[in-house]
């Protein structure tokens, strides 16, 4: 009897605990008791999917989810329940994401092309459509990243006027002041460089006057530049053609002879040597012309005692002359000085 007592408690225990499951697989939309099929989907964000959510065709639910598990590259592994046994998967099905306004999440089935099928405990893949908040999310998230861009340049910014600008802006009026400055130099410099303009504007024009002149000088004698040209070019030809190098080489030789003959006279070879380094030919040669000059005073003084002329045949004395002889000492006797 006690035995008994302890084992209807006993079955009770247990089959409150299988209802327990039961009922809490019934709530996630599991029927323990029908053949389901499990598939796996792999997905980087679940977007809030929870254990219980919806697996959709057509409008139509055809399962839920069983459980989310996280792989070692930091995936979700998400277990699919399908409860429709009619309905086959080809392998280029899709689990497609979807969160709705509200936030809520769910999968929807989209069934491929391909001939061949999914069976149980197959992978299937994933596809994505993404909710309001999502989509607001991943539009702002890139905002906000520029925004956070732009205020610390607009910090920086900020931060390099108030540099700039000093306290209480004392720096920018010191600057506005040099501005000014500058601005009335630059306007008293134009005004002085416009009084020279006009005061030398009629110089400018005769400036401007004589070039054109000039111009139409070197117009006019264009033709006779041109045969200038023509002219340097001819003899630029002719120097091209002449025998420069021969010339070059004779004159090289008359220098060294005249070296030679130089170094002659300096050695003391030869008359000319004789003639102006040596005192003794010199002297000779002034005796010589003084005892000539007493020779030609004396026959002048006295040509008797040199010439003689036969008139009628009368003895032969002294030099006998012919006539062209005889005209060249008298010539030579007219010219010395009494």
């Amino acid at each position: 009897m006690k035995y008994k007592k302890e084992f209807v408690i006993g079955l009770t225990v247990v089959v409150a605990i299988a209802l327990l499951l039961f009922g809490i697989q019934f709530l996630k939309g599991i029927n323990a008791f029908s053949s389901n099929r499990t598939f796996y989907a792999a997905y980087d964000n679940i977007q809030g999917l929870v254990p219980g959510s919806g697996i959709n065709y057509k409008g139509n639910k055809i399962g839920v989810v069983q459980d989310n598990v996280l792989d070692e590259n930091k995936n979700w592994i998400t277990v699919l329940n399908i409860s429709e046994s009619e309905l086959d998967f080809p392998k280029d099905s899709k689990a497609k994401l979807e969160t709705t306004v509200l936030g809520e999440s769910s999968i929807q089935i989209i069934l491929g092309e391909s001939s061949e099928m999914l069976k149980n405990k197959d992978t299937i893949m994933v596809d994505y459509k993404f909710g309001i908040t999502e989509l607001a999310t991943q539009k702002i998230v890139p905002i906000e990243t520029k925004v956070n861009v732009l205020l610390n340049k607009l910090n920086k910014s900020l931060a390099s006027i108030d540099t700039v600008l000093g306290t209480d802006g004392e720096n920018l009026r010191r600057m506005m002041v040099s501005l000014r400055q500058t601005v009335t130099t630059l306007n008293s410099t134009v005004q002085d460089v416009d009084n020279v303009v006009k005061g030398s504007s009629s110089d400018i024009k005769k400036t401007l006057e004589n070039i054109a002149s000039i111009t139409e000088n070197v117009k006019k004698s264009n033709a006779k530049i041109t045969n200038l040209i023509s002219n340097f070019s001819d003899i630029s030809d002719s120097l091209k053609g002449a025998d420069i190098a021969g010339t070059v080489m004779q004159t090289k030789s008359a220098l060294a002879e005249v070296t030679k003959m130089m170094e002659e006279i300096n050695n003391g070879n030869g008359t000319a040597h004789q003639l102006i380094y040596n005192d003794e030919f010199i002297n000779n040669m002034n005796a010589m012309l003084q005892e000539t000059e007493r020779l030609v005073l004396n026959i002048k003084t006295h040509p008797k005692r040199y010439l003689q002329f036969a008139v009628f045949g009368g003895k032969d004395k002294g030099v006998k002359l012919d006539a062209t002889d005889e005209k060249k000492l008298k010539k030579l006797l007219d010219e010395q000085p009494n």
